[in-house]
């Protein structure tokens, strides 16, 4: 197996079915996800989660998928608190990607240039005190992997000083 054959997997999957996400699965999977490292145990993230039973409500904003999922964080005034939280933020979302493989949802971690606009940010009810750490596409996969992936081993490279 190459890795370009686990892209899919890797990267989440390049077209989702229209098939609706469970609003209940989502909030399961963070309940577990929420337990990334976070420095005096501050959670400073928030969720906001968006399907298409009501409208696409991410016309023109994100590719097409059944659900999203937006990561929010809290800006703390101190630098160092701030990025701690960020880095929390992405553990969190590392652990929730690794947890929706076992049930089989796909997730496609997206950054792009509207979620630093905060005009644009407000309709979704973006705080002034938080930003976006990224938007999640999710939804089941067209040409999902049967049983376990493996991952080819990978040469670790590291300096002593």
């Amino acid at each position: 197996m190459k890795l370009s054959d686990l892209e899919g997997d890797i990267d989440g999957p390049s077209e989702f079915l229209n098939r609706p996400v469970s609003q209940d699965l989502i909030l399961e999977l963070l309940n577990h996800a929420v337990w990334a490292p976070n420095d005096e145990l501050r959670e400073p993230w928030r969720f906001i989660f968006a399907d298409n039973k009501n409208g696409d409500i991410m016309q023109g904003l994100q590719e097409q998928a059944p659900a999203y999922l937006l990561v929010l964080v809290k800006e703390e005034a101190d630098q160092h608190k701030r990025e701690e939280d960020f880095a929390a933020a992405c553990c969190l979302i590392q652990n929730f990607r690794l947890l929706a493989h076992e049930q089989s949802l796909g997730v496609r971690c997206t950054l792009h240039e509207w979620m630093y606009d905060p005009s644009r940010t407000e309709m979704f009810g973006v705080l002034s005190n938080e930003r976006i750490a990224a938007v999640l596409e999710l939804g089941y996969g067209a040409n999902q992997s049967k049983g376990k992936t493996e991952f080819p081993e990978t040469d670790l490279h590291f300096e002593l000083l």
